[in-house]
């Protein structure tokens, strides 16, 4: 492991897609129970699912899936749970994913941060998985907002190096509804690294934790990103993609210090 950005081992091969591939099977195939639904919005995508002790700190899950509407919070149930065992109030939030309306997703986070606070109070962390580390990132970087630390795990963090290299099947194409010469204003507002790169900084602290072995969103959108004196890149030797978000992998333990080190003031 290295916690100074760089990255150890060699490229993934084909066994780490493969190993990809059966962990999200495995996820996807859980029948654990689900959490408490409740509802920020009038929409069937606009719920979340509430895990854990009433009394624990609060902590947002915010899962991934390439922006794609065919995948929804289920796969990040056995995070949540595992997460609630040790002791947080984990809230799970679903969103709408909608092709070639990105604003969508970013405005439901949004009304769902407000009722959630309006509600249950703030959050302690927000955590975030692939698609959903980007959306954490963004809502670090959102200056509008209450500040509070976030965890992104593997994130999509530069749109513009997922569009030219057709990531996800060309998920981020989708959906944005385009390139970035088509639509430059959505690559400039919803890009983290872009955001970033133009001296946006986070208020509270991120930490990115990224495997060398990730075949669906490969490192280096992690260890692109600019240095900024809030934010933390660490990088897993051996982990690809699904370990961040698996509770049976070796290197869950590495996310549940860096939340808790996160959340420690």
């Amino acid at each position: 492991m290295s916690g100074d950005g760089t990255v150890a081992g060699n490229r993934p091969g084909p066994e780490a897609a493969d190993d990809e591939q059966r962990s999200l099977t495995a996820l996807q195939a859980d029948t654990g129970p689900g959490g408490t639904v409740w509802s920020y919005g009038t929409g069937p995508d606009q719920v979340a699912e509430f895990f854990g002790p009433e009394d624990g700190p609060l902590v947002v899950v915010v899962h991934g899936g390439y922006f794609r509407p065919g995948t929804d919070r289920s796969h990040a149930r056995p995070q949540a749970r595992a997460l609630a065992a040790e002791g947080y109030r984990v809230v799970l939030a679903e969103y709408r994913r909608v092709p070639g309306s990105p604003d969508t997703t970013v405005e439901d986070l949004r009304a769902f941060d407000a009722a959630l606070t309006a509600d249950r109070g703030p959050a302690v962390a927000w955590v975030g998985h692939s698609a959903g580390g980007a959306l954490v990132l963004l809502r670090a970087l959102a200056g509008d907002l209450t500040p509070v630390p976030v965890l992104s795990l593997a994130p999509v963090a530069d749109l513009q190096v997922a569009w030219r290299d057709h990531l996800g099947s060309d998920a981020v194409r989708d959906w944005i509804g385009g390139s970035p010469a088509e639509h430059p204003d959505e690559y400039a507002r919803l890009d983290p690294q872009a955001l970033l790169v133009s001296d946006v900084e986070p208020a509270a602290p991120v930490t990115v934790l990224h495997g060398t072995r990730d075949t669906i969103v490969p490192v280096a959108l992690t260890t692109g990103l600019p240095a900024h004196a809030r934010l933390r890149t660490h990088i897993l030797d051996g982990a690809h993609h699904l370990d961040l978000i698996d509770p049976d992998s070796p290197y869950w333990g590495v996310v549940l210090e860096e939340l808790r080190r996160l959340t420690a003031g």
